[in-house]
């Protein structure tokens, strides 16, 4: 558990991993240069409960304060979690208790959003991701699981991580990717658990490191580490896996990243148009067939370095689906989003091309 400045969190990240009912529990915390009450509060549990080590450090950067806790680690099991989350209740049993029955590399559960207090599901895609247990499960078979890419969801056997090779690299933001990419290229099996496992704190100041995602160095991390984990599955898993993520980042990361763009200066503007161009394959590449019309259109446009064109089209609803209608060309399924048919924009035709997640929103709405 790497921890900064989390004194408002940190005695409930704590109690929560000792509240497991799972007493062979290590835990160590890396505080990493806290300069609030963060220390004073761990060392109280360090007095109190001795499955809780205190190790200091001064990195201010969380992935060496991982590494750091890593060297320290004495567990047949390794697992993370960020200084102010929650693991819920039974969690450890779960995965651990799965693992133990498969004889899985690692495994991964799924997370709720803890948003003052309240939980809530997460983004739609890691519910799907979770929509079931999937023991022993390879990623060749079930790439869908990458979406899943935070550590904090996931028990390894520590004999996998080491033998694996696996390092959080210093520096930088969302290096999470670059981990999960590997360990999903070089697990022979991956146990899937359709629970969640974490309750991952949405800080109401926006405070917390991924919360932070319209400064331009973390744009430009955004992008750079979807390369990279693109990268590694390029090199060690088969197309179809790299494929897959590709889809994956398009439609999902760099969305998100996208939609930010109303609220971005011009360094992270810069940094999301260069980024957006380094990950956009060809034009013609199947791959879009599955990124959705709403996020295309909003892509060419910036791909262009049409900003003005870029907000207008986000003012219009462009990432309000539902506001927007279907319609067939040449047996084709179109979304009719902002800039349709608008000759001065020329925006292609086939960046309106509905992909089928979309189709399932429409289908949807109209049982409703």
């Amino acid at each position: 558990m790497p921890v900064h400045d989390v004194a408002g969190y940190v005695d409930d990240s704590i109690r929560s991993v000792l509240s497991q009912g799972y007493w062979r529990v290590d835990l160590v915390v890396v505080d990493d240069a806290s300069e609030d009450e963060t220390l004073a509060r761990v060392r109280r549990w360090v007095r109190r409960d001795p499955r809780v080590r205190l190790v200091e450090a001064s990195f201010r950067d969380v992935n060496a304060a991982r590494n750091l806790g890593i060297t320290h680690a004495r567990g047949e099991f390794l697992a993370f979690l960020d200084g102010d989350d929650l693991m819920l209740a039974g969690a450890l049993r779960d995965l651990v208790g799965s693992l133990q029955a498969t004889g899985s590399d690692f495994a991964v559960g799924g997370y709720d959003r803890l948003t003052d207090g309240r939980r809530t599901p997460p983004a739609f895609w890691i519910g799907e991701a979770h929509r079931r247990d999937r023991p022993a499960t390879k990623v060749t078979d079930f790439p869908e699981i990458m979406v899943n890419a935070v550590q904090w969801t996931k028990v390894y056997r520590r004999w996998f991580w080491d033998s694996a090779g696996l390092a959080f690299p210093s520096g930088g933001h969302f290096q999470d990717q670059l981990v999960s990419a590997s360990a999903y290229a070089r697990a022979e099996r991956i146990d899937v658990l359709a629970r969640p496992v974490v309750a991952w704190r949405i800080r109401s100041d926006g405070s917390s490191m991924t919360q932070q995602g319209v400064r331009a160095a973390q744009v430009r991390d955004r992008f750079a580490t979807a390369i990279g984990a693109l990268e590694v599955l390029e090199r060690e898993s088969i197309p179809d896996v790299h494929e897959a993520r590709l889809g994956q980042f398009l439609g999902y990361d760099a969305a998100v990243a996208t939609a930010e763009l109303p609220r971005m200066g011009g360094d992270a503007y810069i940094a999301l148009r260069d980024g957006l161009g380094a990950l956009a394959p060809e034009a013609n590449h199947p791959i879009w067939n599955v990124v959705p019309a709403e996020y295309k259109v909003l892509f060419e446009l910036v791909l262009r370095d049409d900003r003005e064109r870029a907000l207008e089209y986000i003012a219009r609803g462009g990432l309000d689906l539902l506001r927007h209608g279907l319609t067939r060309v040449d047996g084709v399924d179109y979304v009719r989003m902002p800039f349709w048919g608008d000759q001065a924009a020329a925006i292609p035709l086939v960046r309106f091309r509905a992909a089928p997640r979309e189709l399932r929103a429409f289908a949807q709405a109209s049982a409703h």
